[in-house]
């Protein structure tokens, strides 16, 4: 605060109105009179002998104005911390968000879930599971600091991450299916039954195109199996899926599909009649089976196959039992009835054959929940293209499938006959 020898302030307008004049005044006026308006400066702010100089409003003006540009440049720093903080959380956040949201929605509805024996064994793995949160951190700092990743190439895949939306219609995405599975993380605490026991598999592998095949059941396994045997001269080994192999493919299918697909294969080798590999098998002296089986009513008055068959393919449609193999189903509801209520009561988690196991977790590593080494993913409703473009990348592009070809032929005048 300035103040006059007497103590008295000046008033700020008048203080101000002066600087104001005193700026403004012409450069060429002479120094006397410069002098002679400072005398007077002093006087209005109070008289006496202490003088309000040009060069004491001008350094005033000055720390003033460095004042305000200290405390600009301050807030602007604070600002551009908090920023990089909100950032951060954005990138986080949103991701963790998801991860916890679906742990929490699911734990809830599990606690929701009728308890019985085929569901102990799953639930004793929630009793301390490991961190959703931790396992996604994981994912993007391995992200981060592979070598064959660049910043922009990182920063890319957490942008497209993040817009991925947490609920989506399948084959809505706008990315592709290896860069989605790529992206995936699934709970190993809550799907470790879906997982494999390790990372060893046995697969079709050709040494010669260093190429190998993850079989996924009921998505077209079969056909890969043999077009990897015929066409690419492979054999079936156990191999490990790590980075060291160069090329590693896999098909997988539409889940609504593939779900409908599992449940048939599922039923009938899981049947009471059902002899080979199965620990529901019905022994007709003993009347007992090895285990119960978690859904008996799927197979209520069901004792043999053939009555099986009675209910998909009555009697009274048919000229013989082999009319029933290449027909639509003509059942009169009692089986969609029994699909309908194992929908509503099977919880998912707990799939009593291999062929209920998902997709996602089967190409992944149980350890982390992260998708194992795939270099190539394709889709089962493009089977026959897709074994075409395989076939060019890896045999020439002149390939023909003629061995799949004549088997394809084969096939069918077997069928035909």
């Amino acid at each position: 605060t300035m103040t006059t020898s007497n103590g008295a302030t000046p008033s700020p307008c008048s203080l101000a109105q002066e600087i104001n004049k005193e700026l403004r005044r012409p450069a060429s006026v002479a120094n006397n009179n410069r002098a002679q308006h400072r005398r007077n400066l002093g006087r209005h702010n109070g008289g006496g002998g202490e003088r309000c100089t040009t060069t004491t409003i001008l350094k005033f003006v000055w720390l003033i104005s460095s004042a305000i540009l200290l405390v600009s440049i301050s807030v602007s720093m604070n600002m551009a911390t908090i920023d990089n903080r909100e950032t951060q959380l954005i990138i986080d956040n949103p991701t963790l968000e998801k991860a916890t949201d679906r742990r929490t929605r699911t734990e809830t509805e599990a606690v929701n879930t009728d308890s019985n024996s085929r569901n102990d064994d799953s639930n004793n793995h929630h009793d301390n599971p490991p961190s959703s949160n931790d396992a996604i951190l994981q994912w993007l700092t391995q992200r981060s600091n592979n070598n064959n990743t660049t910043s922009s190439s990182t920063a890319s895949s957490l942008v497209q991450l993040l817009s991925t939306p947490q609920y989506f219609t399948p084959g809505t995405l706008p990315q592709s299916q290896l860069s989605t599975l790529q992206q995936c993380h699934t709970d190993p605490a809550i799907y470790a039954n879906h997982f494999k026991e390790n990372n060893s598999r046995r697969v079709p592998y050709s040494e010669k195109h260093d190429l190998a095949y993850v079989l996924l059941p009921k998505s077209g396994s079969s056909t890969g199996r043999f077009m990897m045997q015929h066409e690419f001269e492979a054999v079936e080994r156990m191999i490990k899926i790590q980075p060291s192999l160069k090329n590693v493919l896999a098909f997988v299918r539409e889940p609504l599909s593939r779900f409908f697909s599992q449940y048939d294969e599922a039923y009938v080798r899981t049947s009471p009649w059902q002899k080979m590999q199965n620990s529901f098998y019905i022994d007709p002296i003993t009347n007992k089976a090895k285990e119960p089986h978690p859904f008996p009513y799927l197979y209520e008055n069901l004792n043999v196959y053939h009555d099986y068959e009675d209910v998909f393919c009555p009697p009274s449609t048919r000229t013989h039992r082999r009319d029933c193999i290449y027909r639509q189903s003509e059942e009169n509801g009692t089986l969609a009835s029994r699909l309908e209520r194992f929908v509503r009561d099977y919880d998912g988690r707990s799939p009593y054959d291999i062929h209920l196991a998902l997709q996602v977790p089967m190409l992944s590593d149980m350890r982390n929940g992260r998708a194992l080494h795939i270099t190539e993913l394709y889709n089962t409703t493009n089977a026959e293209g897709d074994w075409n473009v395989i076939a060019k990348r890896y045999l020439g592009e002149e390939a023909v499938l003629e061995n799949a070809k004549n088997n394809k032929l084969a096939g069918t005048k077997e069928s035909e006959e």
